[in-house]
């Protein structure tokens, strides 16, 4: 059904001119374009016509090489391309453009139809809806298949259309964002592990992403876990890169450049301690005489023991000091528990724990009582390991305590990435993954940029 109720408002037109509706216009808001009808079609689509706007025709008569204003008219045509939904309906638009002969003789280009940076020329789908495509799986993590379903186009276009659009985004943001001062840097896993069918390339393939620690975003990614890899990622940020926080790993060590201060991340200390607390569990094959249900324990031992010693119950506690120094095995169980412990210690004294800065000769006591400690227990194969590392990886585990920095916010977007690379149906290969890695981690910083800044409210003054 045309829109006829737009006829008593229809702007005047020139002679020859086809009159155009100014309300249907300005809600299909498409710069350049003038509606002159509109049809419901029965497939569940929109069918606007259109024509090129008036005040533009000049502009879009002009030679796209060579800039020279046509004159002669070779043909009309009419093209149809997609565009966003209005409502519930998605919207084709039916542009009535001309066919334009350039009169320079010396242009390549002997004809030309008329475009708009709105609807590009041979384009089948207006720009703000591939941008509209580009939002959908980069900001609200929408898969590609879905969306690519959701507004009638294939999967293909758009992967196209988020490439473009995630490229133009990060590209501003790593133009406009501040220098990262402190990063971190760690590694997940794309696909499942496993043989490719035949023998060939394995499906899963390893990421090293490098993150911010102030800003929070992902800074880069590149493929594998290796030195290399690492080195890629810091290639050119060492000149403002002052920390750089990591687990306990030797590739990634190596690939820190000189002058960045070493951080080894808290987390993965304790987790290396409470490791330790299990070999030994094997390797002793201990058991209690009775089951923790017996013992009045709510998990069995070995869990207990990976709990911090102060969230533990004052009564369990006793019952696991009283297990353990049953016998010998049990003893040297203790031995490690307490190592761990000990561990804490030092790393307690983090600022983002206690609020204040530590000295470093706290630090040092705090170090030099774990290693007293592990010196008089070296016969035992998990202290002696654990000992060993630490003195390894002393200074990072120092400058841990003293900076209060930590590699959270990369292990953090470990878990988004996985759950971008469960949800990224239709990306076949690792780049789009990392451009959608990035999409995501980096979507708090991009959308606070184009937030406009709010405007404080005034304080009321009160009656006296």
């Amino acid at each position: 059904m045309e829109a006829t109720g737009c006829a008593g408002r229809a702007q005047a037109a020139a002679p020859g001119c086809v009159p155009w509706c100014a309300a249907a216009t300005t809600l299909l808001g498409l710069p350049g374009l003038a509606v002159t009808a509109v049809e419901q079609a029965g497939d569940g689509w929109t069918a606007v016509e259109v024509v090129t706007g008036p005040g533009l025709e000049d502009a879009a008569r002009r030679c796209p090489d060579c800039g020279t204003p046509a004159t002669t008219v070779k043909e009309r045509v009419t093209t149809t391309p997609r565009d966003v939904c209005l409502g519930d309906r998605q919207v084709r638009l039916r542009w009535r453009k001309k066919r334009w002969a350039c009169g320079n003789q010396d242009c390549a280009r002997k004809t030309f139809t008329e475009s708009l940076p709105a609807v590009p020329a041979r384009a089948r789908l207006t720009a703000r809806l591939r941008t509209r495509l580009g939002e959908a799986i980069g900001d609200e993590l929408m898969p590609a298949a879905a969306a690519a379903r959701r507004y009638r186009v294939s999967d293909r276009t758009a992967a196209l259309a988020f490439t473009a659009y995630a490229e133009a985004q990060l590209a501003d943001l790593d133009e406009h964002a501040d220098p990262a001062e402190a990063a971190g840097i760690d590694e997940f896993r794309r696909g499942i592990p496993g043989q490719a069918p035949g023998g060939g390339e394995p499906r899963s393939q390893w990421f090293t992403h490098l993150v911010d620690l102030g800003a929070g975003g992902t800074l880069g990614l590149a493929q594998g876990r290796t030195g290399e890899a690492g080195a890629s990622l810091l290639k050119g940020r060492d000149s403002r890169l002052r920390y750089l926080a990591m687990d306990l790993s030797a590739p990634y060590r190596s690939a820190a450049p000189a002058g960045v201060t070493l951080i080894a991340d808290a987390f993965h200390l304790v987790k290396l301690a409470n490791r330790k607390i299990d070999e030994a569990f094997r390797r002793l094959g201990y058991r209690t005489e009775h089951p923790h249900e017996e013992l009045g324990l709510p998990r069995p031992l070995h869990y207990m023991l990976r709990h911090n010693i102060e969230t533990i119950d004052p009564g369990h506690l006793d019952t696991i000091i009283t297990a353990l120094d049953g016998d010998g095995d049990g003893q040297q169980i203790a031995a490690v528990w307490i190592a761990k412990e000990q561990l804490r210690a030092l790393l307690a004294l983090r600022a983002t724990r206690t609020h204040v800065t530590p000295a470093p000769s706290q630090v040092r006591d705090k170090l030099a009582s774990f290693y007293i400690w592990c010196a008089g227990h070296c016969d035992i194969p998990e202290i002696k390991t654990l000992a060993t590392t630490i003195e390894k990886w002393q200074q990072p585990v120092i400058d841990a305590v003293l900076t209060g920095y930590s590699n959270a916010k990369a292990e953090a977007h470990n878990r988004t990435a996985k759950m971008v690379a469960r949800t990224a149906r239709g990306f076949a290969n690792p780049q789009n993954q990392a451009r959608r890695v990035r999409m995501a981690t980096t979507r708090a910083a991009r959308q606070a940029r184009r937030r406009p800044p709010s405007r404080r409210s005034r304080k009321a003054a009160r009656a006296p």
